[in-house]
């Protein structure tokens, strides 16, 4: 596979819930959310809320970035223009749901690329009534997800992933029969290797998506 220090950057990143005491600069943190602004947008629909309360943050993480879902901005914009927004509310959920998840992995990478450790915290649609409080969001802003950030203060293995012929199809969708997901689904390691997994308990990512758990 072709590699560079993008790449690389890309293929180590992991998860990380531990973090060093050690604050990141403003200049890191100004660096890290300029690139979350440089990702691709359907309306610059992104924006962030920015915590640095270790002792609220998750994990003790020195930064605490809520990737918003920014409507509001948006209408405020287009009504000193004098427009009117007619797109669809849900469309306009859909389109700001793209901008903030590009937005969110921009800056995974540059904070990568720095030496800094995150992880993303999904669960932050299930709080979003409490997230909007704390946060004194207006109307029509969501927060998407959230990510915990800072100099990690451990060194866990990417988690594995499946092959890429798992994820890949060219011209139609295969077949997902037993046999074919039995032969293609095991997981490997971003360096390649396959790993074994014989249960959902292998796979915590999937226990909140399965009715039967082990």
């Amino acid at each position: 596979m072709i590699t560079n220090s993008v790449i690389e950057a890309l293929l180590r990143r992991k998860s990380i819930r531990k973090y060093a005491d050690r604050d990141p600069s403003d200049e890191v943190v100004e660096t890290i959310a300029r690139c979350g602004q440089q990702a691709p947008f359907a309306a610059q629909l992104g924006s962030l809320f920015l915590s640095r309360d270790r002792a609220s943050n998750p994990f003790g993480a020195p930064l605490l970035f809520t990737v918003l879902i920014d409507v509001h901005r948006l209408e405020r914009v287009m009504a000193r223009r004098g427009w009117t927004r007619v797109t669809s509310d849900a469309a306009i959920l859909v389109f700001g749901a793209q901008d903030a998840a590009y937005m969110a992995e921009n800056m995974v990478v540059a904070a990568e690329s720095l030496g800094l450790g995150s992880c993303f915290l999904g669960g932050a649609l299930f709080r979003a009534g409490a997230i909007a409080d704390a946060c004194g969001l207006p109307p029509h802003v969501f927060p998407l997800v959230q990510l915990a950030m800072g100099y990690p203060a451990e060194d866990p293995p990417p988690r594995p992933r499946y092959p890429i012929s798992f994820s890949l199809f060219e011209r139609r969708y295969p077949a997902m029969d037993d046999d074919a997901v039995g032969a293609r689904s095991n997981p490997q390691r971003a360096s390649g290797s396959r790993v074994s997994l014989g249960s959902v308990s292998h796979c915590p990512h999937l226990r909140p998506m399965c009715s039967v758990h082990e």
